[in-house]
């Protein structure tokens, strides 16, 4: 009888054994088929739309009578009038009757109407993102040209295509396209000579004040002469230049005002950012530095947030990536991270989208009053592919009060003659091609903090980079 039960007992084991180890085999899916817990992102702001994430650069308005008017991003009226042709092209946009054109019949069409009003987007905007419903997947938009007469209004959207679409009659949209007219500018023509001669009296002569070197190096008091066209000043012994226009370049025909600006940090939680970054932070480790810096990483990603306000995140990993993505996907998907790692904050743009090949590089600016914010680190830059965001740093300020008295910019013949004066040598042989002209605000870093914005003229010639002259002095900064 205890046999018995000794070998019922070692039977039980056996089985139990057997039916363990099939369980430890095949009773549990592999780790990898698991299902991977949920997490619910939460984002600092809400993402745009698609066609917010990319608005016009600038938006101009020529016509016979009236004249240029420039509408840079940020300046008074911009938003209003973007909304304005944007949601006319979303609601009024024919697109079975959209006629392609070449680059000759644009040319000539454009000619035919006296008035139009264009919207430049640089980086460029997939056709997609404006169009309802979207049918041109992945076509790229350069500008949007609103062409009118008496009786009909036309869009013109030119890009690798060039598409001509009705948008209906003209009574009504033509008054809700027009802007005010309260930024008169003027195109630079190709060819452009700047000339600094000795005056014959002060009539008409600029006011040099602040800067005794432009003098010095013209030989003495000088005037400035600008010749628009073909033509050529002869004048021995003293600093000329035959200047090519690259692109078109508007120039203010009225003063801008502007003083020098104290600047405010961004304020984000900070807990709320790191967890953006690391969904379980009991996996990253927390380090103070000497210089004030946080830094956590969970072995694989770093994120550091510096006591000046600025944040760098690194993941290289991702970078070791080679799948690509597609342009309108890495604009969605950035969109998406800015909302997520910090949100949109008043008064930033999308400036500038760069092809990394695996994926791309994107650089938002903050603007303010239509002068953007330049400067070492300004802004907020990503990389992106499809596996995610591999690097993403951020520095945004904003104007908190004016701290200088409100001047005047120095004139542009004056900024240009300055910026080639310093660099005769580079342009002794060859005329210098202008690239940027634009006022600005500078960021000039101080102990790695910035406390300040100076109004600048931002200029740049072929070869050279952007120079960033004091926008009373001239001197560069």
């Amino acid at each position: 009888m205890f046999e018995k039960i000794k070998s019922g007992i070692l039977l039980f084991l056996i089985f139990l054994s057997i039916f363990l180890t099939y369980k430890l085999w095949f009773g549990q899916p592999p780790l990898e088929e698991e299902t991977v817990p949920h997490y619910e992102d939460i984002y600092f702001t809400v993402p745009p739309l698609p066609s917010r994430i990319i608005l016009p650069s600038k938006i101009i308005y020529c016509d016979d009578k009236q004249g240029i008017h420039f509408f840079p991003r940020g300046c008074k009226g911009f938003e209003q009038l973007c909304n304005k042709g944007l949601s006319i092209i979303k609601e009024k946009a024919d697109l079975q009757n959209a006629k392609r054109i070449s680059i000759s019949d644009l040319d000539g069409l454009i000619t035919t109407f006296s008035s139009r009003l264009v919207y430049h987007f640089d980086p460029s905007i997939p056709m997609d993102f404006i169009l309802e419903p979207p049918v041109f997947e992945e076509m790229p938009l350069e500008e949007a040209v609103f062409l009118w007469d008496e009786e009909s209004l036309y869009v013109v959207f030119q890009g690798e295509e060039n598409l001509l679409l009705p948008l209906g009659g003209v009574d009504n949209l033509k008054k809700a396209l027009l802007p005010d007219f309260n930024k008169p500018h003027r195109l630079l023509p190709p060819l452009l000579e700047l000339d600094l001669s000795p005056r014959e009296g002060n009539e008409g002569a600029p006011d040099n004040e602040g800067t005794p070197d432009i003098e010095e190096e013209a030989g003495g008091q000088g005037n400035f002469i600008v010749n628009e066209g073909e033509g050529i000043i002869q004048n021995e012994g003293h600093l000329s230049w035959k200047i090519e226009i690259k692109g078109d370049i508007y120039v203010p025909e009225e003063d801008i005002l502007a003083a020098e600006v104290s600047l405010k940090e961004e304020e984000i939680d900070h807990e709320q950012f790191v967890r953006a970054f690391f969904i379980d932070l009991s996996l990253a480790r927390r380090i103070e530095e000497r210089d004030g810096a946080i830094y956590y990483t969970d072995g694989e990603k770093g994120l550091r947030i510096y006591a000046s306000g600025l944040v760098e995140f690194a993941f290289p990993r991702l970078e070791r990536n080679l799948s690509g993505i597609s342009y309108s996907l890495a604009l969605q998907k950035a969109a998406e991270s800015l909302s997520l790692y910090g949100g949109w904050p008043p008064g930033i743009y999308l400036d500038r989208v760069d092809n990394l090949g695996r994926g791309y590089s994107l650089l938002w600016g903050p603007v303010s009053a239509g002068l953007a914010f330049k400067g070492e680190q300004t802004g907020c830059e990503m990389e992106i592919d499809e596996q995610g965001v591999s690097y993403y740093r951020r520095n945004i300020y904003s104007i908190e009060e004016d701290v200088s008295e409100r001047k005047p910019f120095r004139s542009y013949e004056e900024a240009l003659w300055r910026v080639l004066s310093l660099e005769k040598e580079r342009f002794r042989e060859k005329n210098p091609v202008l690239l940027l002209l634009e006022p600005v605000y500078y960021l000039p870093p101080s102990g790695g903090v910035v406390k300040k914005a100076i109004p600048a003229w931002a200029v740049r010639f072929e070869g050279m980079e952007v120079k960033y002259l004091h926008w009373n002095t001239l001197e560069p900064l």
